[in-house]
């Protein structure tokens, strides 16, 4: 250790000379590979001890050290000072690009960082926990000093990874936050709530659902749980309900749609768990000439721009994606000081009434 300190004193010795436009005892600028030579080691084992790594042995540390003072190396000035400044990077993962779910809400998150010169790294997860805590490895490996993911359910090795590497977390799509980081986004129980009342004060009382799939998924169970809540509370059987899980793609929805209506009593309104969802359901309704909303109501989530390109237009439940994205980047460009107050944000969702929805119809009284 001794003879380390003394080392460390030569090195910086040297430094400053060099620093100052004073050349070193060789005359010229020695580079980190003279430096490996001479210690008899690789350029990254010697980048890592001159870079104060702990994970290099006594004896390769002492050789790189004592070849560093005697060849008088200076780190290159500008790599030094990017090692001495934030990466200003931000990794967001979501679960998917297949559609436009997530876009906006990444869009307004990028806007806005852009703004402040800090760029995101976007991976997706395909709703696999553990895909997810990989891709988190990899961006936080890259110096990502912040992570943006979807909803609260994540796995503990993801969340012991972003605290153990002090990390910083926004969760969105949820306003439930964690013991440490941020949730900006709503309350799906309340969504799920407000599509069921919504459907019951138009009367109908055969109700039936089309979610995503709820294992893994707090987002997607929360708007189940919410929407069969509300049922309860206004005297329905929610055992009683049909419910039909599938992946946020059309076909499933149309496939969801074909079982809940293949019964003597089908409902006469859906609420899907998403607009993907929804435009599927739509679909079964006009190949098998079933009138929306005539005899069936549809209600969709998240107000994507397909919401007004099927037939009749859906009337959905408005995420405030782009908020979202742009209260996020408020919270990570925020100095350490205000994050506390910007920890938990729930923002408002409305629903946008369209011709997919309409009155019971009066056989189903």
């Amino acid at each position: 250790m001794v003879i380390e300190e003394k080392l460390i004193k030569r090195f910086h010795k040297w430094r400053c000379p060099l620093a100052s436009g004073i050349r070193g005892p060789d005359g010229g600028g020695a580079k980190l590979i003279d430096v490996a030579r001479l210690a008899n080691c690789s350029p990254a084992t010697a980048s890592r001890v001159l870079n104060g790594n702990p994970r290099v042995g006594q004896d390769e540390r002492e050789r790189v050290m004592r070849a560093a003072a005697e060849l008088g190396y200076v780190p290159n000035g500008s790599a030094r000072a990017l090692r001495s400044t934030r990466s200003r990077l931000v990794g967001a993962i979501i679960p998917t690009l297949d559609h436009a779910i997530y876009a906006t809400m990444v869009d307004g998150l990028q806007a806005k960082l852009a703004e402040k010169g800090v760029s995101v790294i976007i991976s997706t997860s395909h709703y696999d926990l553990d895909l997810e805590l990989e891709q988190t490895r990899l961006l936080v490996e890259r110096g990502a000093e912040s992570i943006v993911l979807v909803g609260s359910t994540h796995s503990a090795q993801t969340m012991s990874l972003l605290d153990q590497k002090q990390v910083d977390y926004v969760f969105t799509y949820t306003s439930s936050v964690a013991e440490a980081g941020a949730a900006i986004g709503f309350d799906n129980e309340k969504a799920g709530a407000a599509a069921a009342r919504f459907l019951l004060d138009l009367g109908h009382k055969r109700l039936g659902m089309i979610a995503g799939i709820t294992t893994n998924n707090d987002r997607a169970k929360g708007r189940l749980d919410g929407f069969l809540s509300e049922l309860a509370a206004r005297g329905l059987d929610p055992a009683a309900v049909p419910v039909v899980e599938g992946a946020y793609k059309v076909e499933s929805g149309r496939q969801a749609m074909r079982s809940l209506m293949d019964v003597p009593q089908p409902p006469t309104a859906v609420f899907c768990g998403s607009d993907i969802l929804a435009t599927g359901a739509i679909k079964y309704c006009h190949e098998q000439g079933i009138a929306v909303p005539g005899e069936v109501s549809v209600v969709g989530f998240d107000n994507l721009e397909i919401a007004e390109l099927t037939s009749p237009e859906l009337t959905t439940l408005e995420v405030p994606a782009r908020e979202m994205g742009n209260l996020a980047a408020d919270y990570i460009l925020a100095p350490a000081a205000q994050k506390r107050y910007l920890r938990q944000t729930e923002l408002p969702i409305r629903i946008i009434v369209r011709d997919s929805t309409g009155a019971a119809p009066s056989q189903a009284h």
